[in-house]
């Protein structure tokens, strides 16, 4: 069935079908691609471990938890010290009150109160243990400030001497993780070109299969992932040279395709043609046109091409370069 006879309900059905299929292939070649992508590769601490001293990673994670340890208990040190001044605060102004009191008495001369000569000694007393312990809070907070920058040098000269051994082995870890990304590209290509070429092959050499469209969206999403391989494991410039190489041969393909069509057209396109000249009145070689009534036999004034002629079945008039006449079907 050709396009022109097929319903339209199916010709859209096939062509929503085809981009269905088109994802479906490309869904297809992506897991392929990823699954060879899982290759695991040479893993960094392992060449890193080579030149490393032994004991320095302990040693590192050691002053680590050491320098954790001690900026929580100078976090801690803070919290006492910040309660212990409040403590200061409320017991000097409760020492001023009782000492206000204790003036005014004076003053009145009267003598104070036992009560309140207790309650002004205990102020006085709480007011100097507070004083004295956020002093001991202050003197161990610069203690281990002292012990936290002595750790946290240690623990820079400690990474640093651990980076410097890291480096030859780091190096080692990149050619093997280069050459291992290499031949991932390998792998993939490897897999990607073949289902390309057969796709291509399949569309060219079965250009009135049933099934070609099938053919279209496998060689479409073969197409699609041999640029994305290409362009994840190659440099940008030299990808580019690629691109533009690949896009010069599709157009010069398919535009030696058309001209050769033009110049030879295939037994389908020649007949498709003629159909279309001989519906608008054209001569089919050289489009001059000729008139609706013809006779028995007509020939193209301009080409001299036979354009009508007498039926060899029924003997009427036949269009000459179609298959079949009109009156008898012969």
């Amino acid at each position: 069935m050709t396009d022109a006879i097929t319903p339209r309900s199916i010709r859209w059905t096939v062509r929503l079908l085809s981009i269905v299929i088109l994802f479906l292939f490309g869904g297809l070649l992506t897991f392929v691609l990823d699954d060879i992508d899982d290759i695991r590769g040479p893993l960094r601490q392992n060449f890193e471990s080579q030149q490393v001293e032994a004991g320095l990673v302990d040693h590192i994670q050691e002053l680590q938890q050491k320098t954790k340890g001690m900026k929580l208990a100078v976090g801690r040190q803070e919290e006492i010290q910040e309660n212990l001044r409040s403590s200061m605060a409320v017991a000097q102004e409760t020492m001023e009150q009782m000492t206000g009191l204790h003036r005014l008495s004076l003053e009145r001369d009267l003598a104070p109160s036992e009560e309140q000569v207790r309650a002004l000694s205990e102020a006085q007393t709480r007011f100097i243990k507070a004083q004295e312990n956020f002093e001991a809070a202050n003197q161990s907070i610069a203690d281990l400030n002292t012990q936290l920058h002595t750790t946290e040098s240690k623990l820079a000269a400690a990474k640093v001497k651990f980076s410097l051994q890291q480096r030859p082995g780091r190096r080692a870890w990149e050619d093997a993780w280069n050459q291992h990304t290499f031949m991932v590209a390998i792998y993939k290509l490897s897999f990607i070109i073949p289902v390309f070429l057969f796709a291509a092959w399949v569309v060219g050499k079965k250009r009135k299969s049933t099934y070609r469209s099938i053919h279209i969206a496998l060689l479409v999403a073969a197409f699609w992932h041999l640029g994305t391989v290409m362009h994840e494991h190659f440099p940008s410039d030299f990808f580019k040279y690629i691109a533009i190489a690949a896009g010069i041969l599709i157009v010069l393909f398919f535009l030696m395709r058309m001209l050769q069509n033009m110049n030879a057209p295939q037994p389908d396109a020649l007949l498709r043609r003629r159909r279309e000249a001989y519906c608008k009145h054209l001569c089919a070689e050289c489009g001059y046109p000729f008139p609706a009534d013809h006779s028995t036999a007509h020939h193209c004034p301009s080409c001299g091409t036979g354009l009508f002629e007498a039926c060899h079945g029924c003997g009427q008039s036949r269009h000459s370069l179609l298959p079949h006449c009109e009156h008898c079907g012969s």
